[in-house]
């Protein structure tokens, strides 16, 4: 299932399709065909409207909306444990530090509310994130022993079924409810807290990484709207994705 998800993501993604629709309108332009104009003209506009800032506030703001009231310690309850799911750090061998990305507000806020006493532990779920988030959060103050690490799961639903399994390991078989603080980026979040309501944990979410909203605050022209960037198809991808990933849990 997991590669064929990735297999289905790159022939939807919002970069390879109007490329693709782009070259098949280029042939049939050439053959004489009327509507190769037509679907090449398509593409490129498509193209044009997922790298600007309209397309990634149509897409991400209805994701990240919510949670916009409980993003400090003070606003979340006490729970179990801080489960932080992976993603936005990358750590290879090449590499003496973890590279951080616009996700990496995860391990922060993560750090942010174990030193609120929040709870005693933090889970670090994804396979990368052994050798990436950990380094961080010890940097943040964490320590090693407050550290719990699932470096197996590759996705959002082995997340939740892996730290699932983990906790009712080091609860030793007993009954009651675990109740965590789920952090991850507030567009990630909807889709996280459905997986993980299908198992036995009670889940508040702890949103961070409000992408969206940080690409509407930069926007001070006109122009920021209408002239397409790097920046917002890139974000275009990943909200896209997102959505695709809300459809197929569905």
């Amino acid at each position: 299932m997991y590669v064929l998800n990735k297999i289905v993501w790159f022939f939807l993604n919002p970069v390879v399709v109007p490329l693709v629709g782009a070259l098949v309108g280029g042939v049939l332009m050439a053959k004489g065909k009327r509507w190769g104009k037509l679907l090449l003209f398509a593409s490129i506009a498509f193209l044009w409207f997922a790298a600007t800032l309209p397309c990634v506030c149509l897409l991400g703001l209805p994701l990240e909306r919510k949670y916009l009231k409980a993003q400090t310690p003070e606003s979340l309850p006490q729970a179990d444990a801080i489960v932080l799911l992976g993603g936005g750090i990358a750590k290879t061998d090449a590499t003496v530090y973890p590279d951080m990305y616009e996700g990496a507000d995860r391990v922060w806020h993560a750090a942010r509310l174990w030193k609120a006493g929040k709870a005693p532990i933090v889970v670090v779920s994804g396979c990368n994130d052994l050798a990436a988030a950990v380094p961080l959060l010890l940097d943040f103050g964490v320590p090693r022993e407050a550290i719990v690490v699932d470096d197996k799961s590759r996705n959002t639903y082995e997340n939740s079924r892996f730290t699932e399994s983990l906790l009712k390991d080091r609860a030793q078989g007993q009954n009651a409810p675990c109740c965590i603080l789920l952090v991850t980026s507030a567009w990630h979040m909807t889709r996280a807290c459905g997986n993980f309501a299908k198992t036995s944990l009670h889940v508040t979410p702890a949103a961070c990484d409000f992408c969206t909203h940080t690409a509407l605050g930069s926007a001070n022209h006109w122009w920021d709207w209408v002239a397409p960037s790097a920046d917002s198809l890139m974000r275009t991808n990943f909200l896209f994705k997102e959505w695709l990933g809300r459809l197929a849990r569905r």
